[in-house]
Parts: C-alpha cells; structure tokens; sequence
C-alpha cells in the first residue's frame, strides 16, 4: 500500500512507447507514483524485483511472453494488484484476463480519470482485504476445524497440511464463506465485500470466474477445494 510519500506505486508493461508515455505522465498527474514502465516481460519482472509495487498494469500483446502469462506468474507469487488494459475486447479474452489473475480487465482507448478511479478502488479493496478482524491473525477454521486460514488469512491450509497462498479477492471470499460456518452467503454479499464503496458496480459475474479460477489453482496444488455453488443462493464452503 502507499508507501512513506504517501502514494501508490505502479508498474507499468506496455509496448506501444506513446501509449507507455502518456500512462506514466498521466498517472503521475493524477498522484500516483509510476515506478517504472517496461516495454517486455524480461524488463518488467526485473524491475518489480528491485521495486516491489502496490498494482500494476499490463498490456496483452507484447513481444515474447504475453500479458496472459504476466499475469498469471505474478498471481502465483504475489499478492500485488494486477489491472490488465489492452485492445483485446473479446469475451474471451476478458474471461481468460480474469481467470488468469487480473483483478481489473480494460480495454483500450480508457479515460485516465476512469483508470486511476478503478486503481484507487482496487487499492481500497486490497487494503479491506489486509485490515485485521476479530481472529486474523490467528487461524481461522472452517466449520468442522478441518480447514484453516493462516498467516492473517493469506494461505488456506488443508486437512493433510497441504496450503495455498491466496490473493486479495480470494482471500476475501474464503475469509466470508468460512465466516457463514456452513450457511451460503450470496453473490450480492459478496460483491459488497468486494467493492464496498460501489458494490452496485460490481459485476456479480467475476465472482463466477473468482470461484473457477480458485478451484484451478487449489486443483493443481493438490488440493479439493470444498467450495460449492448453492443454486440461487450463492457459495458455500462445505467442509
């Protein structure tokens, strides 16, 4: 979060140079603090390693590895927000931003005021998300004290110990539905997690994709992720 100027700092993957230009000067217009803005994969995770970053934003179509592959590198390793703002309007396109990673998709030409809106949104979530409730920073446990949210929430452990680190939004989520001890918390509930300042503007569908994109990463760490859609009614965590 905002470091000691007080700014949110951002990174920037874009290879157009003009569009990278008018992105770094525009958001630093507006009060963010652009840390850098790269041209390629290579470059960018270079960069984020010397300069850690609240949020970043990345461009699709890029020479060698795509924003695609960004993004979803960067989800496995870290909880930074990641805004993806590309060309690409395609339905699919946007789904597979989201189920990657993402936790914005735009597309372009966007409006700077629009953009730094949706990234100071983004942040407030991500700060929601961090700030400590009543028993985070211990284990929290589901209803039968099988599964746990450890680390202040941040990895969900298994029965067998296996874990999974988590994101913001997927954090969130486990943190509600394991809250409800059993009972099914709405996908309306949700979205006023999620966006609490606008939850009306948020769209109910990315939860859909959250859930999909969630039972793909604890699939392929092992685990069975017992996260059930409850016909509607919302999700439940039925351990």
């Amino acid at each position: 979060m905002p470091g000691a100027d007080g700014l949110l700092c951002i990174g920037l993957l874009e290879d157009d140079a003009d569009f990278r230009e008018e992105l770094a000067l525009g958001l630093g217009g507006y009060g963010f603090r652009v840390a850098f803005a790269c041209d390629n994969a290579g470059a960018f995770y270079r960069r984020l390693q010397e300069q850690p970053c609240d949020i970043v934003i990345l461009d699709v179509h890029l020479p060698g590895e795509d924003g695609f592959s960004v993004a979803t590198r960067l989800r496995a390793l870290s909880p930074v927000g990641i805004v993806m703002l590309t060309g690409r309007s395609a339905l699919e396109d946007r789904v597979r931003g989201l189920e990657g990673g993402a936790d914005v998709y735009m597309t372009k030409p966007v409006d700077l005021l629009e953009l730094s809106s949706v990234i100071r949104s983004l942040a407030r979530r991500m700060r929601l998300a961090k700030a400590p409730r009543a028993a985070d920073a211990e284990a929290r446990p589901a209803a039968d004290s099988s599964w746990s949210l450890q680390d202040g929430g941040w990895i969900l452990v298994a029965p067998d110990g296996a874990s999974l680190h988590l994101s913001a939004q997927e954090r969130t989520f486990l943190m509600a539905l394991m809250d409800a001890a059993g009972n099914a918390v709405s996908r309306q509930e949700l979205a006023e997690m999620f966006l609490p300042e606008s939850p009306e503007g948020f769209e109910l569908r990315r939860i859909d994709v959250l859930v999909s994109r969630l039972r793909a990463k604890a699939q392929s760490a092992g685990l069975k992720l017992p996260v059930l859609s409850v016909r509607g009614q919302g999700y439940v965590f039925a351990a």
